[in-house]
């Protein structure tokens, strides 16, 4: 969820074998930021998707977000990525929102945590389902791995870009699941 900006809002499309990724971006102190990711959709073109989510953008690239995309196409591929959060705009966001998507950053790759030990984190030990609505939302997927969150018994739980996009971006990550997508502990971030 994004709040309501008097800003233009800009668009640029990342090609990537799951499809199309949309960086949906706006000038900040004349400073390119992106305000939100967009996983690809079966369904509609990536194009449509922005269209439906923000009419008034338009498309647009950026010299300086083209290092987020070179990222985003570079992850996509399998290969290891440390995303800078530099070129995305966490001032959207909520207080709880950015405790939460703060620490998920943290998470590193091959690593997963659970909303569980998530709200524990940052303090709010009864929050799980809090966390889970925060990550429902997440603005920046990918870059904030809302991949690597899974249910305390190891098993996958929801993703906004489906659970087999999930389980794919873990296994590139080198998490392995067993015959009933369980995630072993010894995957659990510590």
């Amino acid at each position: 969820m994004m709040r309501k900006t008097d800003m233009p809002l800009f668009y640029m499309t990342v090609p990537s074998r799951f499809g199309e990724v949309g960086i949906i971006w706006l000038n900040k102190e004349s400073n390119p930021s992106a305000v939100r990711i967009l996983q690809a959709h079966e369904d509609q073109s990536m194009t449509e998707v922005i269209r439906g989510e923000f009419p008034g953008a338009e498309e647009k690239s950026s010299r300086t977000l083209e290092t987020l995309s070179d990222q985003l196409c570079k992850y996509m591929s399998g290969f290891p990525v440390e995303f800078s959060l530099e070129y995305i705009d966490m001032d959207q966001c909520y207080d709880f929102q950015k405790r939460v998507l703060c620490i998920l950053y943290q998470v590193p790759r091959g690593k997963v945590i659970s909303y569980g030990q998530l709200a524990e984190r940052i303090s709010a030990p009864r929050a799980a389902r809090a966390v889970g609505t925060v990550l429902a939302r997440n603005p920046f997927p990918i870059i904030l791995p809302c991949h690597r969150v899974v249910k305390s018994t190891g098993h996958l739980g929801n993703f906004g870009g489906g659970v087999a996009l999930k389980k794919t971006y873990l296994k590139m990550e080198g998490i392995q699941l067993n015959e009933k997508d369980k995630i072993s502990l010894d995957y659990f971030w510590q």
